[in-house]
């Protein structure tokens, strides 16, 4: 009998695609899922429910406290990816309850938080604003509290599910390299650290730009939206100056300066909202390096229910997941 990662293997795709795949998720491509259950016709494969009887009879509690950003494209997404999850694996008996925080209030999680633990609870998901009170807190309850973070590694004791966030700093900061010229002038504006990603995104965009010729300008302080705009049309009057990079607010700061402004400048982002399709689409940002933020809530929750479940630790306890690079000419309608 064929296993998931077999299957994986001789299609050269990830096993967390056929998992998807074989649990009837909507949101694989129809072409890929009729590969994989074909594969699943001619090898006889049977999904494994060893060890889910346990469950079926006992209850099992999930708390989900993950953040509300600006971004409501990561909010979004992360909830759907948290909510496939539970609907695939709905046979288990398990009770998933979603909690949101705003991303800027460590206080109100933690609160949250400590009001979660009083109850009787066998997983949580997390985002952890402030992760060295947040393991304080949880510390007495491991291990029998199931425990995957999300977005934030807590700790290397812990599950985690994530993109690797300076990576995609350094990817982005590679296709500016390869756009632009050497001596060409890049101006750079930080807008700060948004708990999550923004200040890797930086440093690993720095890391690889520091690697080239080229004339850097910066990081200037943006310090919100308003003044990324000001200092947006101020330099690029500049004529030399020929490509931009914002860690931050960057869709937001784009789509309120002149479009003549920003035309023949090469622009590169880190993350995906509607605003980016559109400024990709409008052909002011040159393309995006984005993480799969569905993936990061649907394979946390399957994670945590695996824990529950099979009641074991997972050997790879962080779990990266590949970025993807939008251009105009890969954008889907």
């Amino acid at each position: 009998m064929i296993t998931q990662k077999e299957i994986a293997e001789k299609l050269g795709i990830s096993r967390t695609t056929v998992a998807r795949a074989i649990n009837g998720s909507p949101s694989i491509k129809k072409e890929t899922k009729e590969k994989i259950m074909e594969l699943v016709r001619q090898y006889n494969y049977e999904k494994n429910y060893i060890g889910s009887s346990l469950a079926i009879k006992n209850k099992k509690i999930i708390y989900a406290l993950v953040v509300k950003s600006k971004n409501e494209y990561y909010t979004t997404e992360i909830n759907r990816g948290l909510q496939e999850a539970k609907d695939e694996f709905k046979a288990y008996n398990i009770k998933f309850k979603i909690i949101q925080t705003d991303i800027n209030d460590e206080k109100a999680q933690l609160i949250k938080l400590e009001e979660i633990l009083k109850e009787k609870i066998d997983g949580l998901i997390i985002t952890p604003l402030a992760k060295e009170k947040v393991y304080k807190m949880l510390k007495p309850y491991i291990p029998e509290l199931k425990i995957v973070s999300i977005g934030i590694r807590l700790n290397r004791n812990i599950s985690h599910v994530g993109p690797n966030h300076k990576k995609m700093g350094r990817i982005a900061g590679e296709i500016m390299k390869n756009i632009l010229r050497d001596d060409e002038k890049i101006l750079i504006i930080d807008n700060g650290n948004d708990k999550i990603s923004s200040k890797d995104y930086l440093e690993g965009f720095l890391s690889k730009i520091k690697e080239t010729k080229l004339t850097i300008l910066g990081p200037i302080k943006g310090e919100g939206i308003d003044n990324t705009v000001s200092i947006l049309k101020k330099y690029a009057k500049d004529g030399e100056l020929k490509g931009i990079y914002i860690n931050r607010y960057s869709h937001d700061s784009l789509e309120k300066v002149p479009k003549e402004l920003l035309m023949n400048k090469k622009i590169v982002t880190n993350g995906m909202e509607d605003k980016i399709i559109k400024l990709i689409k409008n052909k002011i940002v040159t393309a995006t390096i984005m993480e799969e933020v569905f993936l990061e809530g649907y394979t946390a929750g399957k994670k945590i229910i695996e824990l529950l479940i099979k009641n074991k630790i997972v050997d790879n306890n962080w779990e990266i997941l590949k970025p993807r690079i939008i251009f105009l000419e890969n954008l889907t309608d």
